[in-house]
């Protein structure tokens, strides 16, 4: 049985600019250590921006493990997903594969949603509870954080009116 996890943020950018943005940003900037989660300290690889699918980079993270990331989806301004898989380190032992997918959603507003969604597959059935524990308990704000960067950067040029996005988005 797989263990799903997502997460959703507004930003006050369209969507075009969103998704260039976290197709285009850098992993380093992108994924910082978070709880016992560790952040990416480099890339091997391909580098941003995804835009081809079968680009394929390895992630060395701070816990000194690693993991292969393959983009398996992209369609500009609307979807990209990507596969993760040998992992090494804490999650080794705990995860076969794991997929993310990001969902950008441009609102009346001018405001763009996006929905980062992880589904993770367990290596077995003994380290299913253990994932589910962690990703569970610590993967939201992981991927909350990572969020806020994409977000921040996005919306560093301009930003629509709060009563606007509030009458549009509520």
């Amino acid at each position: 049985m797989s263990v799903q996890i997502s997460v959703t943020e507004y930003i006050d950018a369209p969507a075009a600019r969103v998704f260039d943005t976290a197709a285009s940003i850098d992993a380093r900037t992108l994924i910082q250590k978070h709880g016992p989660l560790p952040a990416i300290l480099d890339v091997d690889g391909h580098d941003a921006p995804w835009s081809t699918i079968g680009e394929v980079r390895r992630h060395k993270l701070s816990d000194k493990s690693s993991v292969r990331e393959e983009l398996i989806g992209f369609t500009p301004e609307k979807t990209f997903a990507y596969r993760l898989t040998e992992f090494t380190g804490l999650f080794a032992p705990l995860v076969a594969e794991a997929r993310a997918d990001w969902h950008f959603t441009q609102r009346a507003s001018g405001r763009t949603r996006i929905d980062w969604t992880y589904v993770f597959t367990p290596a077995g059935a003994l380290a299913e509870p253990f994932l589910w524990f962690i990703v569970k308990l610590f993967w939201p704000g992981y991927l909350k954080s990572a969020l806020a960067r994409v977000k921040e950067k996005a919306e560093q040029d301009e930003a629509p009116s709060s009563a606007a996005r509030q009458e549009n988005d509520i």
